[in-house]
């Protein structure tokens, strides 16, 4: 199933994912892919905020 609607990051419409840290509703280019984590989420990760992989 495809989801569309805006992203919660940038408010562009398109087809959205989620991401399975924070749950928001995110589209291509403020998600991850590789890591199924938004780009917030993964700089929180790098820089030890998270505490998560």
């Amino acid at each position: 199933m495809e989801v569309r609607g805006l992203c919660s990051i940038c408010g562009q419409p398109g087809k959205m994912y989620s991401c399975s840290l924070c749950g928001g509703l995110v589209c291509e280019k403020c998600f991850q892919q590789d890591k199924g984590i938004c780009k917030p989420c993964h700089r929180g990760i790098r820089f030890g905020k998270k505490g998560m992989i």
